[in-house]
């Protein structure tokens, strides 16, 4: 499950469980509200991420993309050492913007 809040005119989205085929469709329907509401700037909370799957790393690359062609940022926090692993295998620890908490990639949107 994906919550999504505004806080400084950035929008959270805190992934809880597993982010695969199954639920990435309710990440992608909160990415297209916060645009519909003008939102730039997004950071990726995975404090209660389980898992991830090859449809989720391409969603986040998607709204890495998206947010670069608005001229905004997508920030990616609080991995757990298997999300770490993942994203450094796959090599997206190169693409995406990693931070170790949610304080440190709100600072990095300002």
């Amino acid at each position: 499950m994906t919550t999504s809040t505004m806080q400084d005119n950035v929008c959270v989205l805190r992934i809880e469980g597993e982010l695969n085929k199954t639920t990435v469709n309710q990440f992608r329907e909160l990415v297209d509200a916060a645009v519909v509401e003008n939102a730039q700037d997004f950071v990726i909370d995975l404090v209660d991420c389980t898992g991830i799957d090859s449809v989720g790393l391409e969603a986040f690359t998607q709204l890495h993309r998206e947010c670069q062609e608005r001229l905004g940022m997508c920030k990616i926090c609080t991995l757990s050492e298997s999300l770490e692993k993942i994203l450094e295998v796959t090599r997206l620890n190169k693409q995406l913007e990693l931070c170790v908490t949610l304080e440190e990639a709100m600072a990095a949107l300002n």
